[in-house]
């Protein structure tokens, strides 16, 4: 058995498992209480290998050398091991491949014998030989390579089809709807827990446009529409089912060009047309058409595909709401419909009885198709308190705490502040100033002056009205907030985006825009979103709507700090870091910063300043130094660990240092850094009979499916109103308290998902993740046509001027 796969792991040698750098491991705590068993969609692989739980691992060496870092030289490799396949088998009874290693569990000493064997590839000769390289046991990473291979072996038998965002779906009997079609997709990958192998599988469905792709271009119109349309768009190819990326639209090419084939035993020059004919029996109808270009990364070469046989992948909003009762139980799948269709994944399995057993036994290895058990438990929340003493127990709360509180925790009086609306909202201004009296005297009191009420002279759809009028206001008064009534409804407003732009990088007042279709669709709801939109404007002008007063690790002073990037933000595609730092032992006040990076770029290289600011603001407030600094850093991927070790951490040392070496601070602060990674695939869920379901709010998993050598920790900190709840993965990269409990930890962390003001209830991630998440994503909306504006303005650095 062979694997040709372009996923690239590191190795060294040894059998037990390897960590690269010092990551903290997870302190005992006595405190958790009595555990609830929930199910997980991890799946264990049964090995019945006669006792063989070591895998061998045998490294191929080349000379010239062929290090299997680029695409290119794996694919080399890959072709001169498939050459040496008639000797391997000589040894091996069942081997793997895998980018420049050899997998089985027979131990072959003689291996080293397939030395200076000469093999020649592209050209060039290589000398080449096989060599031991290590023991690997099944608490080592690296079995996974070998299990994955055995996994693609299975899905490889039963024809599923790999998709660009590594999920597999079947390509037969899809669900054939109005416009578009529907097919069960499936994400898997392998893990590996304190020596047991583990299949994590999350059960999903892929939708595929009905049209014809080369119908929608012409529909499109000129060439610069079509290109602005596709490229990066994903197709699905209709002859076999496969999913490719549109990397460019070559005009200058029709089916009717040629190239040269050397698969299908061709070996001749021959019209993409024609190769398509002889091969998949499709007709090309239009000879005029372009063609879709898709570079293979792993070959370094370029496809083309015909639009004609080709189809869009994703599903349209319009068509979503055509076919919303027949896709909702998918689609938004919960607990019960998640596992009925992991049980008809493994019924898919074995569709082939013939080739599964075969397979099975081969290699003496089964998945287990029940799901594995693992122990939660059930945290404590806090206590949050708003003003004229009020309290809640969040203990208590249900859907959501929004009629606990009426007066804010914290708040100044708004002195100064207008509304400002055009000639056509004229009608829903007086429905929102009605309103607006309403929330400030009973809802959420307030203490203001009465507003000043501005009608636009001039067009409400041109930006520039509502900046001169807003400029023309802020000469003759000092205001605190203004507030727009904006013409349009969400996604379709001619003048948000300009709007928010200019109030957020060059107005420097707080403030608020609400759209008139808002008011006019909404009037039963009014009075909630009023309320809401009054949270909003306390937060905006650093007051407090509600706060905490006793949270865990909070007895010292101490300051948590909250990270996120975004990538989507100006015309040069700069990525934009949003970075949070609670000011007071309330956690109820921040300050907030912003910084521009490279494209796409995830670690943050320049936030020395940030963290040395964010102290000296903490200093500012409290007159005191922080003893404790706790970080929430939002995370993108599994490898992102040893990146932010190395990259991040260091800068927050450089900063401490730096302010203790100018007498600001005296002694250097206990860190914990956490990364929060809310893009995975696992999934938990409890069952009542026989029915499975979503578990409580308020559950962290801590064992069982958790790294052995890491301080790692799966939190469900929200209830999910519709579907599966998406837990979130923690993982400590850096820990100097000393005697932490991690309970004080897991109750901190769910605590602070109420404290966001967007919403009066819980929040999958911790708030000051959140705000820094809504920070730089606004950030990037607002910038999308303009000049890339990243940094936050200093009048806004101690407000939360963006949610």
């Amino acid at each position: 058995m062979e694997l040709l796969d372009n996923k690239s792991s590191s190795s060294s040698k040894g059998s037990a498992m390897e960590v690269d750098h010092p990551f903290p491991l997870k302190p005992e705590s006595s405190r958790m209480g009595r555990p609830v068993m929930i199910y997980s969609n991890h799946y264990k692989f049964k090995c019945n290998t006669g006792g063989r739980n070591v895998l061998f691992e045998y490294q191929v060496k080349t000379a010239p050398q062929l290090t299997c870092h680029s695409n290119e030289e794996k694919l080399k490799m890959a072709k001169i091991v498939k050459k040496l396949r008639p000797k391997l088998e000589g040894y091996f009874e069942n081997h793997v491949y895998w980018e420049g290693f050899i997998y089985s569990f027979e131990k072959v000493d003689e291996i080293s014998t397939i030395t200076e064997e000469e093999i020649e590839e592209d050209g060039v000769t290589y000398m080449v030989s096989i060599d031991l390289h290590a023991d690997l046991t099944f608490e080592n990473p690296r079995v996974t390579r070998f299990f994955r291979a055995f996994f693609n072996q299975m899905l490889k038998k039963c024809k599923l089809r790999l998709t660009r965002a590594g999920k597999h779906f079947d390509p037969r009997k899809p669900m054939e709807l109005e416009g578009v079609n529907m097919y069960r997709a499936y994400f898997n990958t392998m893990r590996t827990f304190g020596g047991n192998i583990y299949l994590n599988m999350n059960p999903s469905v892929k939708f595929f446009q009905q049209e014809p792709l080369l119908d929608k271009m012409y529909d499109m119109g000129n060439e610069r529409q079509v290109r602005d349309g596709l490229i990066g768009r994903s197709v699905m190819t209709i002859y076999n089912n496969r999913v490719y990326k549109i990397d460019d639209i070559d005009f200058s090419k029709n089916p009717r060009n040629t190239f040269f084939c050397d698969q299908h035993s061709k070996n001749k020059e021959m019209s993409f047309g024609d190769y398509i004919f002889e091969n998949y029996k499709c007709k090309v109808n239009d000879y005029s058409q372009p063609m879709l270009k898709h570079h293979n990364m792993r070959t370094n070469q370029d496809l083309y595909l015909i639009p004609e046989f080709c189809v869009l992948t994703g599903i349209t909003e319009e068509q979503k709401g055509r076919n919303f009762r027949a896709i909702k139980n998918d689609m938004f799948a919960n607990a019960q419909t998640k596992n009925e269709q992991a049980k008809f994944f493994f019924q898919t399995l074995k569709k082939d009885k013939k080739a599964y057993e075969e397979l099975t036994e081969k290699w003496k290895i089964e998945i287990n198709e029940s799901p594995i058990k693992t122990q939660a438990y059930k945290l404590t929340p806090a206590k949050i308190y708003g003003g004229k003493k009020a309290s809640f127990d969040l203990s208590r709360m249900k859907r959501d705490f929004s009629r606990e509180f009426s007066v804010p925790f914290k708040a100044k009086k708004i002195n100064g502040w207008a509304i400002i609306y055009g000639k056509y909202s004229s009608r829903e201004h007086q429905t929102f100033m009605k309103q607006l009296k309403q929330t400030v005297t009973v809802d959420f009191e307030y203490k203001c002056t009465k507003p000043i009420e501005i009608q636009l002279r001039g067009d409400d759809r041109r930006p520039q009205t509502w900046i001169d009028t807003i400029y023309d206001l802020q000469k003759e008064n000092q205001l605190d907030v203004i507030i727009c009534i904006a013409p349009g409804r969400k996604g379709a407003s001619p003048i948000y985006e300009p709007l928010k732009y200019y109030l957020q990088t060059e107005c420097n007042v707080a403030s608020q825009v609400i759209l008139s279709e808002t008011i006019k669709r909404n009037f039963k709801s009014l009075r909630n979103i009023m309320k809401n939109l009054m949270i909003q404007i306390s937060a905006k002008l650093g007051d407090s709507p509600w706060a905490y007063k006793s949270l865990p690790l909070m007895d010292r002073p101490t300051m948590i700090i909250g990270m996120d990037v975004c990538h989507r933000v100006g015309k040069n595609k700069k990525s934009v870091l949003g970075f949070v730092a609670s000011k007071d032992k309330y956690v109820a006040s921040y300050y907030s910063a912003s910084v521009s990076q490279g494209e796409k770029q995830e670690i943050a290289f320049s936030i020395e300043k940030l963290f040395q600011e964010a102290i000296q603001e903490f200093i500012k407030t409290n007159s005191v130094a922080p003893e404790r600094i706790i970080i929430y850093r939002d995370a993108v991927s599994e490898g992102q660990s040893e990146a932010t070790l190395k990259t991040e951490v260091p800068q927050l040392a450089q900063a401490i240092q730096n302010l203790m070496d100018v007498g600001e601070m005296e002694t250097e602060p206990s860190i914990l850094f956490l990364l929060a990674n809310k893009r995975i695939e696992q999934r938990f869920f409890t069952q009542d009979r026989k029915f499975m379901q979503n578990p409580d709010r308020g559950l962290v998993i801590e064992s069982e499916i958790t790294r052995p050598d890491r301080f790692e920790f799966y939190m469900i900190s929200h209830a999910g109103p519709t579907g599966l709840q998406c837990p979130v993965r923690y993982e400590v990269i850096k820990n100097t308290f000393t005697d932490l409990d991690p309970k004080d930890l897991y109750d901190l962390t769910n605590s602070l998902c109420y404290g966001f003001y967007n919403l009066q209830g819980a929040v999958r991630i911790p708030a000051p993740i959140m705000y820094a998440h809504t920070m730089c994503n606004q950030i990037s909306k607002i910038c999308s046509r303009q000049p890339a504006v990243a940094e936050t303005p200093d009048a806004f650095k101690n407000q939360l001027y963006y949610i």
